[in-house]
């Protein structure tokens, strides 16, 4: 079974989550939220009635019989009887002997009603301490763990998709209500803690925000574009019915564009090949075998020996993980740009495990001359990589290619998918890539040798 990466396990999970729409794109977002502390009156959550509470106190009190209970409660003296009722079947109420005067028997509390009504006086409000978080986009309290928020400021260098905010104003004492702080603190599993006011809050002036995925799916057209908001790993309505009463897609600049064109096949690789639709509907079911902690019916380590199949946009980044993380003898990599929200430091680590462990590496890239598409400390990190590997990695600047190739082991993948700038355009236009994957050596040698000659002619 493959191991999915988070955006790919999302994918096989919500692909089919818009009848009649195609996923075109998984996006980092930025949630904006702010940390509130509030100053509150809470007191420890009485596992009883009120109006059970009340019979007890009020009998402590000497207003010892139904009539004056009614009376003093206002209450269908029906809800006091079986009130009452219920406490003698409980062994919390007993009348006594008559009295001497009026001969009326008066209620009594039992010992076990006089520590349960002991009990029930000590629980009494207490000023604590809440840290709370307020949604800025839905306006409101909401239970997020405190320890995934990460400052604004890091979204932003990580090139995530600030999403709107409700209104542009401090929070204010009235916009909390109690039912959605005790909510809150329901599902922290504090079920014993009650809050009976806020009187006083403060709020963090650091901006933060809660990490997000936005999915987009369109229609064939690209007219139609939709949005999904994944919170916590699933699907909210809530969220997504907030962004498109703020406009949706166009309001955040997402546009969608016709698919890439796939890269063509030899006419026997064509009719083998599996087609994306029946590639994506495996990939679900094993996604969710992988969420449902199903052990694969064949060893992970075993794969096929001969596989043509369609790979889709979410697959990519699995696969190229999968090249700097398994390769055991040989990787080679053709991509028009690069950039540094790929080629970063855990890929530059990665690569020279690789190279330490004896793996051949190629990569080659370049479109046009001089193209400013490419980060400068992105490929100076891979020259630096190269002049310390020489033997084992080559890195060239061809002429111009459009081909977007990635060899390993016994893979061959041919695409439409930028393989080193995929996550660092900042247009926020997406479009589907899809690709053919080859598995075989034969196959595979034959492209590798075919794309080493390649870059040979075309390096400058």
């Amino acid at each position: 079974m493959p191991t999915f990466s988070h955006d790919s396990l999302l994918a096989a999970r919500f692909h089919s989550a818009r009848a009649g729409l195609e996923l075109t794109a998984i996006i980092d977002a930025a949630l904006p939220v702010t940390r509130i502390s509030a100053d509150v009156l809470a007191q420890d959550r009485k596992h009883i009635p009120l109006l059970d509470e009340f019979v007890l106190r009020l009998v402590n009190t000497d207003l010892r019989t139904d009539g004056a209970i009614t009376g003093f409660l206002g209450l269908p003296s029906s809800m006091v009887t079986d009130t009452i009722a219920d406490h003698f079947r409980r062994d919390l109420l007993v009348y006594g002997p008559p009295d001497s005067v009026d001969g009326v028997r008066r209620l009594k509390l039992t010992p076990r009603g006089e520590q349960q009504e002991r009990e029930l006086s000590s629980i009494t409000p207490v000023r604590v301490n809440e840290p709370l978080i307020f949604d800025r986009l839905l306006w409101k309290v909401s239970s997020f763990d405190r320890r995934v928020i990460i400052p604004r400021r890091q979204a932003q260098e990580q090139n995530m998709l600030l999403l709107p905010t409700a209104q542009r104003r401090p929070v204010e004492m009235s916009d909390l209500t109690l039912a959605a702080i005790n909510a809150q603190l329901r599902e922290r599993g504090m079920i014993d803690r009650e809050v009976l006011q806020v009187r006083q809050i403060s709020e963090s002036q650091a901006p933060s925000v809660l990490p997000a995925k936005i999915l987009v799916y369109a229609d064939a057209d690209r007219t139609d574009i939709q949005l999904g908001v994944v919170i916590d790993g699933e699907l909210s309505p809530d969220h997504e019915l907030a962004l498109y009463n703020h406009g949706g897609a166009k309001a955040l600049g997402i546009q969608v564009e016709a698919p890439a064109e796939r890269p063509p096949l030899d006419p026997d690789l064509e009719r083998a090949r599996i087609p994306l639709a029946e590639v994506t509907k495996q990939r679900a079911q094993q996604a969710a075998d992988q969420l449902a902690a199903v052990a694969p019916k064949e060893p992970s380590d075993e794969l096929p020996r001969n596989e043509i199949r369609a790979i889709g946009v979410f697959e990519h980044p699995d696969l190229l993980e999968e090249a700097l993380t398994q390769a055991r003898r040989r990787i080679l990599l053709i991509a028009p740009w690069i950039k540094r929200d790929i080629v970063n430091t855990s890929f530059i680590s990665k690569l020279e495990n690789r190279l330490r462990r004896g793996v051949s590496v190629h990569i080659a890239y370049g479109y046009t001359p001089n193209d400013p598409k490419n980060d400068r400390a992105a490929v100076r990190k891979l020259e630096n990589l190269a002049s310390r590997f020489k033997e084992k990695f080559t890195f060239t600047r061809v002429k111009s290619t459009h081909a977007k190739v990635l060899v390993y082991d016994d893979v061959w993948v041919t695409t439409s998918f930028n393989w080193l700038s995929f996550a660092g355009d900042r247009d926020r236009t997406y479009r589907m890539e899809e690709g053919t994957l080859v598995r075989g050596r034969e196959k595979a040698d034959e492209q590798y040798r075919r794309y080493l000659d390649l870059i040979a002619q075309e390096s400058e």
